[in-house]
């Protein structure tokens, strides 16, 4: 029975007792004024304890709204890049595809209309109506273009320079509304006219043709 008494406990209580009889005895405390004092400090240890427990709460709920906003950052980082790479690639690919093959597997590359609107899906899950409507409109414009440039039969140097002028205009907007979007920045506005000089520099490092066959 002794094994299970708490000690611990009772020599608080015992020490308790001594200082409050060695302070009145001494005359620290006054016998009259204890109970208030005693009320007083219980009821400063009280509120002390409320306040600490609100500032704990508030500094939990801030850990948890700041840890939720940085995996929402990430996934967006995440579902914004991959987006881009998609995007290059359905334009790489020059096609299209708008049924599903049935060779295709989940690691293969994005070759068919469904993976196109379901990227669609991810990237509206992660913007405002704002930005999402004017991605969509620029991913128009890059697949218009890309049509106009598959219609030729024969594509000339000019068509290209006329191509790759068309696509980084509206491909860097778009990237401009994503970046604005994802780190709450004002839009950079970017300067054509290094985009351009980098443009006709790569054509001018190429052989001159004056047709090039589509591929």
């Amino acid at each position: 029975m002794l094994r299970n008494f708490n000690w611990s406990k009772f020599g608080i209580v015992i020490c308790t007792i001594i200082f409050i009889i060695t302070a009145v005895t001494f005359e620290i405390l006054e016998l009259g004024s204890l109970p208030a004092q005693f009320f007083g400090t219980l009821l400063g240890v009280v509120i002390t304890a409320i306040i600490t427990v609100l500032l704990l709460q508030g500094q939990t709920k801030s850990e948890i709204f700041r840890e939720r906003n940085m995996r929402i950052f990430v996934q967006k980082q995440k579902i914004f890049f991959n987006f881009l790479h998609q995007l290059n690639t359905i334009l790489q690919k020059e096609n299209l595809q708008v049924h599903l093959s049935y060779d295709k597997t989940i690691e293969s590359e994005v070759s068919n209309l469904q993976d196109l609107l379901f990227e669609f899906g991810f990237l509206q899950m992660h913007t405002s109506a704002k930005t999402y409507d004017a991605v969509l409109n620029s991913v128009g414009n890059l697949l218009e273009h890309s049509n106009q440039l598959n219609s030729l039969e024969q594509r000339t140097q000019k068509d290209l320079e006329v191509y790759y002028a068309k696509i980084s205009k509206d491909f860097f907007e778009m990237v401009t509304i994503l970046q604005s979007e994802l780190y709450h920045e004002a839009p950079i506005e970017v300067d054509r006219d290094k985009i351009s000089r980098i443009i006709n520099l790569s054509f001018a490092m190429t052989p001159p043709l004056d047709s090039c066959q589509k591929q």
